[in-house]
């Protein structure tokens, strides 16, 4: 394997991120630091379950199964504490547009938030368990495991983060969605795809598993996406929602 092979894999995993951070995120200030915020949270949360699992690893395979059931229901605590923060920043926000004669925050700003929110968790995401691989990549070689002769352990961990980055940052525009609306469905939706894709890379671990879980794990992404672009649409096809009226607000507050 070379450099570019390396950052092929980066750019599997990180590639989307990058291209939604350009079109959606750099140019509004407060959207960048949402992104920082909630990577700042994921971690904390990937602490906690760190903490919670210590002495327990290394152990025997039986031990993922709690673990991933652990650690999947902190972030989602996680995200429901979220979401209660960004309640309070988006008061502030509204005050802070009537103060200075600007429109408040509308749908489609609410969902560029959300997106922003849940790019940071993937991010975060992606960086911890896929690029902190990745530096033997840049080398002469590649590497496999036994129970995966078929595909590099680089290209497993990059289609992996990749469907976690895309479902982290969709599923939080489904959770914004769900708790504004408290919406039951959609709130179980958002955890139970989280936990699904989670014990889907436990296939991995069987022989030649890699070969399904992989797509399996992409796939819950794709769905996740569908459903949240089927949100997207009901708040903003219409044509109603301003995409600058962020961008205004911290103009004109000069945030």
């Amino acid at each position: 394997m070379t450099g570019a092979g390396g950052i092929g894999y980066a750019l599997i995993a990180l590639g989307p991120a990058f291209s939604l951070f350009v079109t959606v995120i750099a140019s509004k200030p407060f959207l960048i630091l949402t992104v920082l915020g909630s990577a700042m949270m994921w971690l904390v949360s990937l602490i906690a379950s760190g903490l919670l699992w210590r002495a327990f690893l290394p152990g025997a395979v039986w031990v993922f199964l709690p673990l991933l059931i652990t650690v999947v229901a902190i972030q989602e605590a996680v995200r429901i504490y979220y979401w209660h923060l960004y309640l309070k920043i988006e008061d502030f926000l509204n005050k802070l547009a009537t103060k200075v004669s600007k429109q408040q925050l509308v749908a489609t700003d609410k969902i560029q938030i959300a997106i922003a929110s849940g790019l940071g968790h993937g991010i975060a995401h992606s960086v911890f368990f896929c690029l902190s691989l990745l530096t033997p990549a840049f080398g002469p070689a590649t590497y496999y495991v036994d129970s995966c002769v078929h595909m590099p352990l680089f290209l497993v961990a990059a289609f992996t983060a990749l469907g976690f980055l895309l479902l982290h940052t969709f599923s939080m525009v489904i959770a914004f969605n769900a708790l504004a609306g408290d919406k039951r469905s959609h709130q179980l939706f958002v955890p139970v795809m989280h936990l699904c894709a989670a014990l889907l890379t436990l296939v991995n671990l069987l022989p030649g598993g890699c070969i399904a879980g992989v797509p399996l794990t992409l796939m819950c992404a794709v769905v996740t996406m569908a459903v949240a672009g089927k949100i997207v649409w009901d708040k903003t096809g219409s044509g109603s929602g301003d995409l600058n009226s962020l961008h205004r607000v911290h103009s004109a507050s000069r945030l």
